[in-house]
């Protein structure tokens, strides 16, 4: 009999109708190789894991064992590559692209692989990754994800169908909390911090801290002095407030591990995938805590954007020019929390660095 769709696995893509719409004319498409494009957070992951869905499953309906298990990232035929490194090297691009490419799907005669952040695949993985690309066996589907096209990948890009994701706005992603249950000044602030990420909105919305956290860096630029004790100090309760930050996400994960366990149990579902589930959320928490580093770095930012745009008319020079270069050195740390960085010592240079700001 016949499943009666009650939802779609593409509503848990929001703000994207465009992507969304040739993401559904491409479900029955011969190509093997697809590049989903747009900032972080914009719901390309979530887009992936509908379209494999869509592919392995045959319809739309959310409800599907197939779906439900895609769309958690754990199902047998559909593999999510994330980079171990400072980028997907070599040795992982043909571990978990080229070779698992030549494998037969376990359930079905298709087998997905998703491949995350591939704007940050290594110059020599390429080469590797070109062939199958160029030249697959008709059984595997490559979805990549990329924050832009770098242009040393227009050979990649060209045999790919693209798929553009445009930003997702913050009054969006307060609405959607608000539609949710959210007060809407918790949304709003939420929303500034989450940085268009649904996932990680809906995760802050239920933070009493976040806004302590926020008002931590925000405090920061009035108590430097240039000295590495201050730095040290300041790095140390940043740190302490990170860790803290990571226990609604760890108890969201909990959540999920023990309705895998239950389902496991009543379905009596071998290999139900909790390994899958398990090294998801090691990932997540390395995600999870970069993206709270990068929220904390955007409120120092706003300080010194806000001291330089009160400074009178009549304000020195090399006062404008230090609030300003200490908006690129915060950006430029930012850009370097997607690398292995020691983030301790990142953050300690940083604050080495930028002015005393006038509370």
């Amino acid at each position: 009999m016949a499943r009666t769709a009650t939802s779609s696995v593409f509503d848990a893509v929001i703000g994207q109708d465009d992507a969304v719409a040739k993401l559904r004319a491409l479900a029955t498409s011969p190509a093997h190789a697809y590049l989903l494009v747009g900032p972080s957070g914009c719901g390309k992951e979530a887009a992936a894991r509908a379209f494999a869905a869509v592919r392995l499953q045959g319809d739309e309906d959310a409800g599907g064992r197939t779906a439900d298990l895609v769309m958690r990232s754990i199902h047998v035929d559909v593999h999510e590559l994330e980079r171990e490194g400072a980028s997907i090297d070599v040795e992982q691009a043909r571990e978990e692209i080229v070779k698992l490419a030549d494998r037969t799907a376990v359930e079905g005669s298709t087998r997905v692989i998703i491949v995350h952040e591939f704007h940050l695949l290594a110059d020599v993985a390429r080469s590797a990754l070109l062939k199958t690309i160029e030249e697959p066996d008709g059984r595997t589907i490559i979805v990549m994800l990329a924050d832009e096209v770098p242009d040393n990948f227009a050979t990649i890009s060209s045999r790919s169908v693209r798929v553009n994701f445009g930003p997702v706005s913050d009054e969006l992603v307060a609405a959607t909390l608000v539609a949710e249950g959210a007060a809407a000044g918790v949304a709003d602030e939420v929303a500034r911090v989450a940085a268009g990420d649904f996932d990680r909105a809906r995760v802050l919305v239920g933070d009493p801290k976040l806004s302590e956290r926020m008002r931590l860096f925000a405090a920061i630029p009035p108590r430097l002095d240039g000295s590495l004790s201050t730095a040290v100090d300041l790095v140390a309760e940043i740190m302490t407030t990170i860790e803290e930050a990571l226990e609604p996400y760890k108890a969201n994960q909990q959540a999920e591990i023990e309705t895998l366990e239950v389902r496991a149990k009543l379905l009596g579902e071998r290999g139900s995938g909790r390994r899958a589930l398990t090294d998801r959320h090691k990932r997540e928490l390395r995600r999870f805590r970069t993206d709270e580093l990068r929220s904390g770095l955007r409120a120092l930012s706003m300080v010194y954007r806000d001291a330089m745009s009160g400074l009178a008319a009549s304000a020195a020079p090399h006062e404008v020019i230090g609030y300003a270069d200490a908006v690129s050195a915060i950006r430029r740390a930012s850009n370097s929390l997607s690398r292995n960085v020691n983030e301790r010592l990142l953050l300690e240079d940083l604050l080495m660095s930028l002015p005393s700001v006038r509370s």
